[in-house]
């Protein structure tokens, strides 16, 4: 594992390289999550420089920043993406420079208007239908996903790996209870990969309300950090789904909104259908992943106070009657 650079190693390797004219620019560090984002600014004008965080326990996800870079460049026509300017192989880890966006974030507009979310489902759709393909983009290969086979593999071990992480009673009783759902909702996906077919879609992984963006009346999306390339079209609609409303319930108004809105731009056979059980699918997910998270992050608090996984157990076994 790396460490995070400090703010003057940032300075002085944009100093040394003379990047973009940047020499002597105000640097600072506004966010450390899985990403590391810079504000450097000089002479008015605002550049976010962005990196994997090298201490993140998730940094192995993420694709690397020559290959956001190339997905940026790939979808500047559209412009439903920060305009990407300079990639730097240079610096460890290295970084791409890119827009510094100001836009309000969708969680910051909830309950999110009609406009928010048709426009929000009309840019995932044309971002569904753009040729972004392992045939033109390689590294994509990594990322193809064809059925649903591995949701459950990933949920059972988060369920197993939360009680080895922190073997406490609230943890064992959480996954108890939400062993049986996954047995159901695999038995669901079972009888509905019929409805996946053999055509392919371009998915932003990372599509949920935290990362898309209002700004001059348009959708912006930010950190393309987890993309891949499935044969499930709804699969980047339903994740922004999951995050429109509150801890994990989606009113059915939103829904069907969400579904109109895309399907009017991109037409497909049992969209409606093959988004429902996806839905119920990423459901599942989050609500297994709150539980591992909590175990992971050794949180003192009982599952109920330190999670939402109440009101999404609750959701999932509504959408399981």
């Amino acid at each position: 594992m790396g460490r995070v650079p400090t703010v003057d190693e940032v300075r002085a390797h944009l100093n040394a390289r003379g990047l973009l004219r940047l020499v002597n620019a105000s640097v600072e560090l506004v966010a450390a999550r899985n990403h590391l984002v810079f504000r450097v600014e000089k002479a008015g004008q605002v550049f976010c420089l962005r990196m994997i965080n090298p201490e993140s326990y998730r940094r192995h996800e993420w694709i690397t920043m020559a290959e956001e870079y190339a997905l940026l460049r790939a979808i500047e026509p559209i412009g439903l993406g920060p305009q990407a300017y300079y990639l730097d192989k240079h610096f460890e880890p290295p970084f791409l420079i890119q827009e510094f966006v100001r836009a309000a974030c969708f969680n910051d507009l909830k309950p999110l208007a009609e406009e928010h979310l048709t426009a929000a489902a009309r840019a995932i759709a044309i971002l569904n239908a753009m040729d972004i393909s392992p045939a033109h983009f390689p590294f994509m290969r990594k990322y193809v996903r064809k059925d649903y086979g591995g949701s459950g593999r990933v949920w059972y071990f988060r369920l197993f790996d939360s009680l080895r992480r922190l073997p406490r009673r609230d943890v064992l009783r959480w996954a108890l209870r939400i062993l049986p759902l996954i047995g159901r909702t695999m038995g669901l996906l079972s009888r509905t990969a019929p409805l996946l077919g053999s055509e392919f879609s371009f998915h932003f992984d990372g599509a949920h309300c935290g990362n898309t963006y209002w700004r001059d009346g348009r959708v912006l999306f930010l950190d393309w950090q987890k993309v891949s390339w499935r044969n499930d079209p709804s699969f980047t609609l339903v994740r922004f789904a999951t995050s429109a409303g509150e801890g994990g319930i989606v009113p059915e108004s939103v829904w069907q909104t969400l579904i109109a809105a895309y399907t009017e731009v991109r037409p497909l056979p049992d969209f409606g259908e093959l988004a429902w059980v996806r839905f119920v699918e990423r459901q599942v997910a989050d609500l297994v992943w709150v539980l591992w998270d909590h175990a992971r992050r050794q949180d003192s608090r009982p599952v109920e106070q330190g999670t939402s996984v109440v009101p999404r157990y609750a959701e999932v076994r509504r959408m399981r009657r």
